[in-house]
Protein backbone atom coordinates (compact mmCIF):
# COMPACT_ATOMS: atom_id res chain seq x y z
CA UNK A 1 0.00 0.00 0.00
CA UNK A 2 2.80 2.69 0.93
CA UNK A 3 4.52 1.78 -2.56
CA UNK A 4 1.17 2.83 -4.69
CA UNK A 5 0.96 5.84 -2.16
CA UNK A 6 4.43 6.73 -2.78
CA UNK A 7 4.29 5.69 -6.66
CA UNK A 8 0.86 8.13 -7.01
CA UNK A 9 2.69 11.09 -5.27
CA UNK A 10 5.83 10.56 -7.73
CA UNK A 11 3.41 10.42 -10.93
CA UNK A 12 1.38 13.68 -9.51
CA UNK A 13 4.64 15.87 -8.85
CA UNK A 14 6.20 14.58 -12.44
CA UNK A 15 2.29 16.07 -14.41
CA UNK A 16 2.56 19.09 -11.85
CA UNK A 17 6.09 19.54 -12.82
CA UNK A 18 5.27 19.27 -16.81
CA UNK A 19 2.26 21.46 -16.54
CA UNK A 20 4.60 24.16 -14.66
CA UNK A 21 6.84 23.65 -17.61
CA UNK A 22 4.31 23.89 -20.25
CA UNK A 23 3.20 27.22 -18.52
CA UNK A 24 6.56 28.45 -18.28
CA UNK A 25 7.65 28.01 -22.00
CA UNK A 26 3.49 29.13 -23.16
CA UNK A 27 4.13 32.63 -20.67
CA UNK A 28 7.84 33.12 -22.09
CA UNK A 29 6.75 32.13 -25.80
CA UNK A 30 4.28 34.72 -25.67
CA UNK A 31 5.96 37.47 -24.32
CA UNK A 32 8.88 37.14 -26.75
CA UNK A 33 6.18 37.17 -30.06
CA UNK A 34 4.57 40.44 -28.15
CA UNK A 35 8.18 41.96 -27.58
CA UNK A 36 9.01 41.16 -31.84
CA UNK A 37 5.37 42.76 -32.75
CA UNK A 38 5.82 45.90 -30.79
CA UNK A 39 9.34 46.66 -31.29
CA UNK A 40 10.12 46.34 -34.88
CA UNK A 41 12.68 48.47 -36.05
CA UNK A 42 12.10 52.16 -36.24
CA UNK A 43 14.13 53.92 -39.17
CA UNK A 44 11.00 55.73 -40.80
CA UNK A 45 11.88 59.07 -41.27
CA UNK A 46 13.75 61.70 -43.98
CA UNK A 47 14.79 64.96 -45.16
CA UNK A 48 14.16 64.79 -48.68
CA UNK A 49 10.71 63.75 -50.28
CA UNK A 50 12.33 62.17 -53.18
CA UNK A 51 14.19 58.96 -54.20
CA UNK A 52 15.43 56.92 -56.85
CA UNK A 53 14.80 53.52 -55.83
CA UNK A 54 16.85 50.60 -56.36
CA UNK A 55 19.40 48.02 -54.71
CA UNK A 56 22.57 47.73 -53.00
CA UNK A 57 25.05 45.04 -52.33
CA UNK A 58 23.71 43.12 -54.92
CA UNK A 59 27.95 41.77 -55.06
CA UNK A 60 30.02 42.46 -52.50
CA UNK A 61 31.90 44.34 -55.01
CA UNK A 62 28.86 47.19 -54.99
CA UNK A 63 29.62 48.41 -51.71
CA UNK A 64 33.33 49.35 -50.45
CA UNK A 65 34.63 50.58 -46.95
CA UNK A 66 37.75 52.21 -46.47
CA UNK A 67 38.84 53.01 -43.21
CA UNK A 68 39.72 56.50 -42.26
CA UNK A 69 42.72 56.64 -39.82
CA UNK A 70 42.82 59.77 -37.08
CA UNK A 71 45.29 60.95 -39.09
CA UNK A 72 43.30 61.14 -42.30
CA UNK A 73 45.30 58.47 -44.04
CA UNK A 74 42.89 56.76 -46.09
CA UNK A 75 43.35 53.01 -46.49
CA UNK A 76 42.59 52.34 -50.11
CA UNK A 77 41.53 49.27 -51.19
CA UNK A 78 44.69 47.38 -53.19
CA UNK A 79 47.21 50.37 -52.43
CA UNK A 80 49.90 49.62 -50.15
CA UNK A 81 50.57 51.74 -47.94
CA UNK A 82 54.00 51.84 -46.27
CA UNK A 83 54.15 52.51 -42.31
CA UNK A 84 57.28 53.32 -40.62
CA UNK A 85 58.27 50.92 -38.11
CA UNK A 86 59.54 52.50 -34.40
CA UNK A 87 63.10 52.25 -33.25
CA UNK A 88 62.45 51.70 -30.10
CA UNK A 89 60.23 48.63 -30.83
CA UNK A 90 59.34 46.46 -28.13
CA UNK A 91 58.85 43.38 -29.56
CA UNK A 92 55.26 43.43 -28.57
CA UNK A 93 52.48 44.84 -30.64
CA UNK A 94 52.16 44.77 -34.73
CA UNK A 95 49.50 46.73 -36.88
CA UNK A 96 49.13 45.62 -40.64
CA UNK A 97 45.45 46.61 -43.13
CA UNK A 98 43.13 43.76 -43.33
CA UNK A 99 41.05 43.90 -46.87
CA UNK A 100 38.46 41.45 -46.95
CA UNK A 101 35.53 40.52 -48.98
CA UNK A 102 32.21 38.88 -47.52
CA UNK A 103 33.63 38.10 -43.51
CA UNK A 104 32.67 40.15 -40.87
CA UNK A 105 35.26 41.78 -39.39
CA UNK A 106 35.02 39.26 -36.18
CA UNK A 107 35.14 35.94 -37.76
CA UNK A 108 37.83 37.54 -40.07
CA UNK A 109 39.55 38.21 -37.11
CA UNK A 110 38.88 34.86 -35.20
CA UNK A 111 40.43 33.22 -38.04
CA UNK A 112 43.68 34.63 -38.31
CA UNK A 113 44.19 34.16 -34.45
CA UNK A 114 43.38 30.42 -35.28
CA UNK A 115 45.91 30.24 -38.37
CA UNK A 116 48.66 31.81 -35.73
CA UNK A 117 47.67 29.53 -32.69
CA UNK A 118 46.32 32.31 -30.09
CA UNK A 119 43.56 33.08 -29.26
CA UNK A 120 40.67 36.65 -30.25
CA UNK A 121 41.48 38.86 -27.35
CA UNK A 122 45.30 39.34 -28.78
CA UNK A 123 43.76 41.27 -31.17
CA UNK A 124 42.16 44.50 -31.79
CA UNK A 125 40.52 46.85 -34.44
CA UNK A 126 39.21 50.16 -34.27
CA UNK A 127 35.55 49.55 -35.85
CA UNK A 128 33.33 46.75 -36.80
CA UNK A 129 32.73 46.87 -41.21
CA UNK A 130 30.28 45.51 -43.14
CA UNK A 131 29.99 41.80 -43.79
CA UNK A 132 28.81 41.60 -47.52
CA UNK A 133 31.19 44.38 -49.13
CA UNK A 134 35.11 44.86 -49.46
CA UNK A 135 36.41 46.38 -46.85
CA UNK A 136 39.54 47.78 -45.17
CA UNK A 137 40.90 48.27 -42.01
CA UNK A 138 43.92 48.79 -39.31
CA UNK A 139 44.36 46.04 -36.76
CA UNK A 140 46.85 45.27 -34.05
CA UNK A 141 48.09 42.58 -32.16
CA UNK A 142 50.33 41.04 -29.96
CA UNK A 143 52.76 38.18 -28.91
CA UNK A 144 52.06 37.44 -32.51
CA UNK A 145 55.06 36.46 -34.91
CA UNK A 146 55.59 38.96 -37.77
CA UNK A 147 56.43 35.82 -39.99
CA UNK A 148 53.27 33.99 -39.30
CA UNK A 149 51.56 36.84 -40.11
CA UNK A 150 52.58 36.80 -43.43
CA UNK A 151 51.85 33.15 -44.14
CA UNK A 152 48.44 33.28 -43.34
CA UNK A 153 46.62 32.63 -46.79
CA UNK A 154 42.53 32.89 -46.27
CA UNK A 155 40.14 33.20 -48.87
CA UNK A 156 38.46 36.72 -49.05
CA UNK A 157 41.23 37.98 -46.52
CA UNK A 158 44.50 39.90 -47.51
CA UNK A 159 46.88 41.15 -45.30
CA UNK A 160 49.54 43.89 -45.57
CA UNK A 161 51.08 47.19 -44.26
CA UNK A 162 52.65 45.67 -41.60
CA UNK A 163 54.07 47.98 -38.64
CA UNK A 164 56.19 47.25 -35.60
CA UNK A 165 54.91 49.49 -33.38
CA UNK A 166 54.24 49.64 -28.69
CA UNK A 167 50.79 51.26 -29.47
CA UNK A 168 47.13 49.49 -29.03
CA UNK A 169 44.53 49.63 -31.31
CA UNK A 170 41.26 50.46 -29.58
CA UNK A 171 37.88 50.74 -30.56
CA UNK A 172 37.48 54.00 -31.46
CA UNK A 173 40.57 54.86 -32.96
CA UNK A 174 39.76 56.11 -36.46
CA UNK A 175 38.18 59.00 -37.65
CA UNK A 176 35.81 57.27 -40.21
CA UNK A 177 34.70 55.73 -43.44
CA UNK A 178 34.83 56.19 -47.14
CA UNK A 179 32.07 54.62 -48.92
CA UNK A 180 31.51 53.71 -52.32
CA UNK A 181 28.65 52.42 -53.02
CA UNK A 182 26.68 51.20 -56.34
CA UNK A 183 22.89 51.61 -56.45
CA UNK A 184 21.57 49.57 -58.87
CA UNK A 185 17.89 48.86 -60.57
CA UNK A 186 16.75 52.63 -60.25
CA UNK A 187 13.30 53.18 -61.26
CA UNK A 188 14.10 56.39 -62.88
CA UNK A 189 15.95 56.66 -66.25
CA UNK A 190 17.82 58.59 -68.01
CA UNK A 191 17.77 62.70 -66.81
CA UNK A 192 14.86 61.58 -64.09
CA UNK A 193 17.39 59.76 -62.93
CA UNK A 194 20.39 62.49 -62.92
CA UNK A 195 18.51 65.28 -61.70
CA UNK A 196 17.06 63.48 -59.03
CA UNK A 197 20.55 61.66 -57.71
CA UNK A 198 21.92 65.43 -58.46
CA UNK A 199 19.73 67.23 -55.95
CA UNK A 200 19.79 64.43 -53.40
CA UNK A 201 23.40 64.48 -53.43
CA UNK A 202 22.66 68.21 -52.00
CA UNK A 203 21.93 66.76 -48.89
CA UNK A 204 24.88 68.01 -46.31
CA UNK A 205 22.92 66.25 -43.50
CA UNK A 206 21.20 62.83 -43.02
CA UNK A 207 18.83 61.74 -39.65
CA UNK A 208 21.70 60.04 -37.58
CA UNK A 209 19.63 56.56 -37.15
CA UNK A 210 21.61 53.56 -35.78
CA UNK A 211 21.48 51.14 -38.66
CA UNK A 212 19.70 47.81 -39.58
CA UNK A 213 23.84 46.45 -38.66
CA UNK A 214 23.10 47.45 -35.24
CA UNK A 215 19.82 45.24 -34.60
CA UNK A 216 21.07 42.64 -36.79
CA UNK A 217 21.13 42.61 -40.70
CA UNK A 218 19.55 39.05 -41.32
CA UNK A 219 18.12 38.22 -37.65
CA UNK A 220 17.12 42.03 -36.82
CA UNK A 221 16.46 41.00 -33.13
CA UNK A 222 19.61 42.41 -30.91
CA UNK A 223 17.45 45.07 -29.34
CA UNK A 224 14.94 42.76 -28.02
CA UNK A 225 17.27 40.52 -26.93
CA UNK A 226 18.99 43.37 -25.03
CA UNK A 227 15.74 44.60 -23.38
CA UNK A 228 14.99 41.66 -21.80
CA UNK A 229 18.47 41.36 -20.47
CA UNK A 230 18.19 45.15 -19.09
CA UNK A 231 14.71 43.60 -17.59
CA UNK A 232 16.81 40.49 -16.34
CA UNK A 233 14.90 37.93 -18.00
CA UNK A 234 17.82 35.84 -19.08
CA UNK A 235 15.56 32.91 -20.10
CA UNK A 236 13.35 34.73 -22.69
CA UNK A 237 16.63 36.71 -23.77
CA UNK A 238 18.31 32.93 -24.07
CA UNK A 239 15.61 31.57 -26.63
CA UNK A 240 15.01 34.62 -28.40
CA UNK A 241 18.56 34.61 -29.26
CA UNK A 242 19.73 31.06 -29.66
CA UNK A 243 15.69 29.75 -30.34
CA UNK A 244 12.73 31.35 -31.65
CA UNK A 245 12.53 30.46 -35.51
CA UNK A 246 11.66 33.16 -37.80
CA UNK A 247 10.86 33.74 -41.46
CA UNK A 248 13.77 34.60 -42.77
CA UNK A 249 15.67 32.21 -40.83
CA UNK A 250 17.20 29.11 -43.03
CA UNK A 251 15.84 25.59 -42.73
CA UNK A 252 18.58 24.41 -40.80
CA UNK A 253 18.64 26.91 -38.37
CA UNK A 254 14.93 26.84 -38.10
CA UNK A 255 15.24 23.36 -36.85
CA UNK A 256 17.75 24.02 -34.00
CA UNK A 257 16.08 26.91 -33.13
CA UNK A 258 12.91 24.88 -33.04
CA UNK A 259 14.80 22.36 -30.55
CA UNK A 260 16.18 25.39 -28.40
CA UNK A 261 12.40 26.39 -27.90
CA UNK A 262 11.43 22.86 -26.93
CA UNK A 263 14.28 22.56 -24.84
CA UNK A 264 15.95 19.67 -26.39
CA UNK A 265 19.74 21.32 -26.12
CA UNK A 266 21.29 18.35 -26.62
CA UNK A 267 19.72 17.92 -30.23
CA UNK A 268 19.48 21.60 -30.84
CA UNK A 269 23.26 21.66 -30.19
CA UNK A 270 24.16 18.78 -32.89
CA UNK A 271 21.76 20.33 -35.17
CA UNK A 272 22.99 23.83 -35.23
CA UNK A 273 25.16 24.25 -38.42
CA UNK A 274 28.64 25.22 -37.15
CA UNK A 275 28.84 28.51 -38.79
CA UNK A 276 26.60 29.64 -35.44
CA UNK A 277 29.22 29.92 -33.42
CA UNK A 278 28.13 32.24 -30.94
CA UNK A 279 24.65 30.14 -30.32
CA UNK A 280 26.46 26.44 -29.98
CA UNK A 281 28.52 28.10 -27.44
CA UNK A 282 25.88 29.20 -25.57
CA UNK A 283 23.79 26.56 -25.80
CA UNK A 284 26.53 24.28 -24.57
CA UNK A 285 27.43 26.64 -21.37
CA UNK A 286 23.65 26.53 -20.71
CA UNK A 287 23.82 22.12 -21.02
CA UNK A 288 26.76 22.56 -18.60
CA UNK A 289 25.67 24.86 -15.94
CA UNK A 290 21.70 24.81 -16.22
CA UNK A 291 22.42 29.19 -15.88
CA UNK A 292 20.51 31.04 -18.93
CA UNK A 293 22.88 34.18 -17.52
CA UNK A 294 25.61 31.97 -17.34
CA UNK A 295 25.44 30.99 -20.75
CA UNK A 296 25.95 35.03 -21.68
CA UNK A 297 28.54 35.13 -19.66
CA UNK A 298 30.24 32.35 -22.02
CA UNK A 299 30.21 35.23 -24.72
CA UNK A 300 33.29 38.05 -25.74
CA UNK A 301 33.30 41.04 -23.72
CA UNK A 302 32.20 43.21 -27.02
CA UNK A 303 29.91 41.00 -28.10
CA UNK A 304 27.70 40.90 -24.76
CA UNK A 305 27.64 44.22 -25.02
CA UNK A 306 26.54 44.65 -28.74
CA UNK A 307 22.78 43.61 -26.92
CA UNK A 308 22.37 46.28 -24.62
CA UNK A 309 23.67 48.63 -27.22
CA UNK A 310 21.36 47.80 -29.33
CA UNK A 311 18.78 48.31 -27.15
CA UNK A 312 19.62 52.08 -26.62
CA UNK A 313 20.39 52.56 -30.08
CA UNK A 314 16.23 51.64 -30.65
CA UNK A 315 15.60 54.09 -28.20
CA UNK A 316 17.63 56.55 -29.44
CA UNK A 317 15.73 55.65 -32.67
CA UNK A 318 12.48 56.27 -31.43
CA UNK A 319 13.70 59.61 -29.46
CA UNK A 320 14.42 60.40 -33.41
CA UNK A 321 11.33 60.41 -34.61
CA UNK A 322 9.57 61.51 -31.72
CA UNK A 323 12.08 64.85 -32.66
CA UNK A 324 11.57 64.82 -36.21
CA UNK A 325 7.95 66.61 -35.33
CA UNK A 326 9.55 69.59 -34.33
CA UNK A 327 12.23 69.63 -37.24
CA UNK A 328 16.41 69.59 -36.48
CA UNK A 329 17.06 73.15 -36.17
CA UNK A 330 18.63 73.50 -32.18
CA UNK A 331 16.05 74.27 -30.12
CA UNK A 332 15.80 76.08 -26.62
CA UNK A 333 17.05 73.15 -23.85
CA UNK A 334 19.06 71.24 -26.35
CA UNK A 335 22.31 69.37 -25.84
CA UNK A 336 24.44 70.44 -28.54
CA UNK A 337 27.35 68.42 -30.38
CA UNK A 338 29.50 70.31 -32.59
CA UNK A 339 26.62 72.79 -33.29
CA UNK A 340 23.90 69.86 -33.54
CA UNK A 341 21.19 68.60 -31.74
CA UNK A 342 21.82 65.48 -29.55
CA UNK A 343 18.98 62.89 -28.32
CA UNK A 344 19.82 60.95 -25.51
CA UNK A 345 21.37 57.18 -24.83
CA UNK A 346 19.97 55.94 -21.60
CA UNK A 347 22.25 54.52 -19.00
CA UNK A 348 22.93 54.61 -16.03
CA UNK A 349 23.75 58.47 -15.98
CA UNK A 350 21.64 59.98 -18.21
CA UNK A 351 21.88 63.17 -18.70
CA UNK A 352 18.51 64.61 -20.14
CA UNK A 353 17.87 68.05 -22.43
CA UNK A 354 15.55 70.15 -21.26
CA UNK A 355 12.56 72.06 -23.30
CA UNK A 356 10.68 69.99 -25.89
CA UNK A 357 13.66 67.41 -26.45
CA UNK A 358 13.62 66.50 -22.32
CA UNK A 359 10.22 65.89 -22.74
CA UNK A 360 10.27 63.37 -25.42
CA UNK A 361 13.47 61.69 -24.00
CA UNK A 362 11.43 61.94 -20.59
CA UNK A 363 8.39 60.26 -22.07
CA UNK A 364 10.69 57.20 -23.81
CA UNK A 365 12.45 56.71 -20.43
CA UNK A 366 9.12 56.50 -18.42
CA UNK A 367 7.51 54.71 -21.08
CA UNK A 368 9.98 51.75 -20.94
CA UNK A 369 10.17 51.84 -16.98
CA UNK A 370 13.73 52.55 -16.92
CA UNK A 371 15.97 53.41 -14.38
CA UNK A 372 20.02 53.89 -13.41
CA UNK A 373 20.28 50.87 -11.88
CA UNK A 374 18.73 48.71 -15.15
CA UNK A 375 21.94 49.86 -16.68
CA UNK A 376 24.13 48.58 -13.59
CA UNK A 377 23.72 44.42 -14.89
CA UNK A 378 26.80 43.35 -12.75
CA UNK A 379 29.48 41.00 -14.15
CA UNK A 380 27.55 40.87 -17.42
CA UNK A 381 28.31 45.06 -17.76
CA UNK A 382 27.10 48.43 -17.07
CA UNK A 383 26.03 50.70 -19.38
CA UNK A 384 26.84 54.70 -18.78
CA UNK A 385 24.52 56.11 -21.73
CA UNK A 386 25.37 59.08 -23.40
CA UNK A 387 24.02 61.70 -26.43
CA UNK A 388 24.14 61.53 -29.91
CA UNK A 389 23.99 63.98 -32.43
CA UNK A 390 19.79 63.44 -34.26
CA UNK A 391 21.06 64.74 -37.77
CA UNK A 392 24.69 64.54 -38.97
CA UNK A 393 26.75 65.64 -41.78
CA UNK A 394 27.53 64.17 -44.79
CA UNK A 395 31.28 64.72 -46.00
CA UNK A 396 32.43 64.52 -49.63
CA UNK A 397 29.10 63.28 -51.51
CA UNK A 398 29.24 62.62 -55.25
CA UNK A 399 28.11 60.54 -58.04
CA UNK A 400 28.53 59.29 -61.47
CA UNK A 401 25.61 57.52 -63.61
CA UNK A 402 26.70 54.52 -65.30
CA UNK A 403 24.34 52.58 -67.62
CA UNK A 404 21.44 50.82 -65.18
CA UNK A 405 22.78 52.14 -61.78
CA UNK A 406 24.80 54.94 -60.33
CA UNK A 407 27.68 55.20 -58.14
CA UNK A 408 27.54 57.14 -54.64
CA UNK A 409 31.34 58.42 -52.96
CA UNK A 410 31.00 59.87 -49.63
CA UNK A 411 32.58 60.15 -46.01
CA UNK A 412 31.28 59.61 -42.52
CA UNK A 413 32.55 60.06 -38.99
CA UNK A 414 32.52 57.22 -36.54
CA UNK A 415 29.54 55.77 -35.43
CA UNK A 416 27.69 56.56 -38.16
CA UNK A 417 25.88 54.30 -40.96
CA UNK A 418 26.04 54.83 -44.59
CA UNK A 419 22.71 52.46 -44.60
CA UNK A 420 21.29 55.69 -43.26
CA UNK A 421 22.21 58.31 -45.64
CA UNK A 422 21.58 55.86 -48.53
CA UNK A 423 18.26 54.89 -47.22
CA UNK A 424 17.26 58.72 -48.57
CA UNK A 425 18.36 57.61 -51.70
CA UNK A 426 16.03 54.18 -52.06
CA UNK A 427 12.56 53.22 -52.06
CA UNK A 428 10.47 53.70 -48.61
CA UNK A 429 10.73 50.55 -47.43
CA UNK A 430 11.60 50.89 -43.91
Amino acid sequence: MNFLIQKRKEESNKNLKEKLLKYRKKFRDSKIKEQLKDMPLNMNKYLANLYTGGVIKKYPEDFVVEEIMLDGTILEVGKSIEFKDEEDWKGTFIHFTLEKKNWTTLDAIREIANRVGKQRKHFGFAGNKDKYAITTQRVGCFNVKLEDLKKIKIKGIILRDFQKTNRKIRLGDLWGNRFTVRVGDPILKGEDLKKVVNDLCRLKYFINYYGIQRFGTTRPITHIVGKFIVERDWESAFHLYCGTPLPYDDERSKLARSLVDEENFKEAYKRFPKVFFYERRMIKRYLETGNYQKAFMILPPHLRCMFVNAYQSYLFNEIVNMRSDYGFLPLEGDVLIDGLPSGALFGYKTNFASGIQGEIEREVYEREYLSPEKFKIGEFGSFVGGRRTMIERIYNLSYCIEDNSYVLKFCLKKGNYATSVLREFLDRKD
